[in-house]
């Protein structure tokens, strides 16, 4: 299957217009619910969460920092280019790589940028952050109305009649979207009006290019230029004003080939390109949570069957190399170099949100805690904070980091907006009380002042250094929960039982342990009238697992918790009976982080290899996979 070792940033264009209709499908008419859909989850209120000291605070400070040193006038420039704006800089001294103006993807960065720079001003409360993210709204405003009051993108108009008319184009509806993908994250956290308004001058553009060639016979072309993040914006447009056309424009981009094959109950992902469908999911998930139609649940769950539950994935969650769909249990042959693609992994962790959301599943949960270390984490470089397109699996691997302002790939702008998402991952809202679901220290506020409840979440790193068993085979992980309530109140609080844990974990209520049962969603669940200050700790058994690589039982990884551990050199380790595992205990505590900075000395005939977590590896060549002598 060639197709596997082709990259985006070299591709024909036409090979990525994936899951575009083979004849258009015409307008879908939605089933409208009288009611939207109740989820079992709502996530919790941007600002209610902040990070507390630890590995996850410390990445997402390398991506806000980042975020700030970018200039605006860089950032824009292919807009301010494309409106007609003299720019004066030196050419080096401006955006290179897939923001070059000779690009024709130039300008998709922005978008990712003010999506990212909003949240995290949301997030933090940060008056200069937003004062940024108005600045570069004021500026689109500009260049849309130098443009005629429509256009607002950093790409010619023209871009779209060459993709009507077949010719190879590289993904103006991918770049155009991520521009509108912005304004409405500056609407939606920081409710800029001016955001809300030049994205709506930009939809009127969309809804008259879409009927213009759907009148003409050209419909096709609608499902051109990758174009499967417009299905979610204009749900959420919709959603948003009310406005009836938007769900229109939602309705003449519901209906893609992805979407009937899997209705049809075909397997439309292997050996196609991954990062081109799975916003096609984004999409009929919102298109599922504001209409209640169905069948667009089912296209949700049926893609997650296909995408992770059959076709199984790397230990690191990827399921993609060359940007491509690995086929069903065939992993073994696609050990690569340019493995687990980034973009994937932050669209896959949105897609198992929504399912959470939904179901209220552990499972989803635990999927998202895999993705979180061993893909956001471990693609990111823990000194510089820059992005690894690919996570190599390979034999001797080492990874590629991108630069600052050289390269601007796809990955770069989910990198930051990946950085900006912890917060919504870690609590949950119920109808009767909240939930944990990813073990990150943070602080939960949440109520009305004066019947507020906080929670804050630390991993308790001296009791599971304590708690190391006499041969080292099992470790713990201890989570120490201080609950306040200004006012008497019941609720049931809810802990991840985690699927890495040996067995169900021991629960401590202030200084009393209590029987813990786990519900069967996969939580375990305290109800009680919470008063005052109650201090609960939790701690889970867990040790080293081998899980065999889909499609050569021979490989395996070797985790600890959730974390993939990485051999350090060039050798692909062989363990037979007499290997052993020694941890090195020197390097257990850090505060915040320590259970999830296991290093251990691996004993092998070949020699002693040093492991360490994956994604604290920057610049050193390491083998995620092991082979038995056995």
């Amino acid at each position: 299957m060639p197709a596997l070792t082709v990259s985006a940033a070299v591709m024909p264009a036409q090979a990525i217009q994936s899951h575009s209709a083979r004849e258009y499908p015409g307008e879908q008419t939605f089933r409208l619910s009288a009611q939207p859909p109740v989820p079992h989850f709502t996530a919790t209120r941007t600002g209610n969460v902040i990070l507390l000291p630890g590995l996850f605070r410390e990445r997402r400070e390398l991506t806000k920092a980042y975020i700030l040193r970018l200039k605006t006038e860089n950032i824009l420039q292919n807009h301010l280019l494309e409106a007609g704006v003299r720019i004066d800089r030196p050419y080096e001294d401006m955006h290179q790589g897939w923001e070059s103006p000779h690009c024709q993807l130039r300008g998709h960065f922005a978008g990712h940028w003010l999506s990212a720079a909003a949240q995290f001003a949301a997030l933090d409360r940060d008056p200069f952050l937003a004062a940024r993210v108005q600045g570069a709204v004021q500026e689109l405003k500009r260049c849309q109305h130098l443009n005629h009051g429509k256009w607002v993108g950093s790409i010619p108009e023209k871009y779209f009649a060459v993709l009507v008319d077949k010719r190879p184009i590289w993904s103006p509806q991918y770049t155009l979207h991520k521009t509108m993908m912005g304004l409405f994250d500056a609407w939606r956290f920081t409710r800029d009006p001016e955001a809300l308004a030049v994205l709506k001058n930009s939809a009127d553009w969309f809804y008259t290019w879409t009927e213009i060639n759907i009148r003409d016979g050209r419909g096709a072309a609608v499902y051109g230029g990758e174009c499967a993040g417009m299905l979610e914006l204009w749900a959420d447009l919709y959603d948003t004003t009310r406005d009836e056309r938007y769900l229109r424009l939602a309705a003449r981009y519901a209906m893609p080939d992805l979407f009937r094959d899997l209705l049809a109950g075909g397997d439309p992902l292997s050996n196609d390109h991954a990062n081109a469908s799975i916003p096609w999911i984004h999409g009929a998930a919102r298109l599922y949570e504001i209409t209640g139609d169905t069948r667009y649940r089912e296209i949700v769950e049926t893609f997650w069957k296909q995408a992770v539950e059959k076709r199984g994935m790397f230990a690191t969650t990827g399921n993609n190399a060359g940007e491509f769909w690995i086929p069903s249990q065939q992993f073994g042959r696609f050990l690569g170099s340019r493995t687990q693609e980034h973009c994937t992994v932050y669209n896959m962790i949105r897609v198992a949100q929504f399912l959470l959301r939904w179901t209220g599943e552990a499972r989803y949960a635990a999927y998202i805690e895999r993705a979180l270390y061993n893909g956001v984490l471990a693609q990111q470089n823990p000194h510089t904070g820059m992005i690894a397109y690919f996570l190599p699996l390979q034999p001797g691997a080492k990874k590629v980091w991108g630069s600052e302002r050289h390269d601007f790939w796809c990955c770069h702008g989910t990198l930051v907006q990946a950085q900006a998402m912890y917060e919504e991952l870690i609590y949950q809202h119920s109808a009767d009380g909240v939930a944990i679901t990813q073990f990150i220290p943070s602080q939960l506020v949440f109520g009305d002042e004066g019947q507020q409840i906080r929670i804050t979440q630390k991993n308790d790193d001296r009791a599971a250094i304590a708690n190391f068993s006499a041969d080292g085979e099992t470790t713990r992980f201890a989570l120490a929960l201080t609950i306040f309530t200004d006012q008497p109140t019941r609720w049931t609080l809810r802990i991840r039982q985690p699927a890495w844990a040996v067995e169900t974990g021991a629960v401590i209520i202030d200084g009393a342990a209590v029987e813990a049962r786990v519900s069967k969603n996969g939580f375990i669940e305290i109800d009680r009238t919470w008063s005052g200050s109650t201090i609960v700790n939790v701690s889970f058994a867990k040790r080293i697992t081998r899980e065999p690589l889909p499609g050569d039982p021979q490989r395996f990884a070797l985790l600890d918790g959730p974390i993939v551990l990485a051999a350090i050199g060039n050798i692909e380790p062989a363990l037979d009976a007499g290997s052993s595992l020694v941890p090195q205990y020197e390097h257990q505590y850090i505060e915040g982080r320590d259970w999830q900075s296991g290093h251990y000395s691996l004993r092998t005939q070949q020699g002693s290899f040093s492991l360490k977590p994956l994604h604290e590896i920057a610049d050193e060549n390491y083998c995620v996979y092991f082979h038995s002598n056995e």
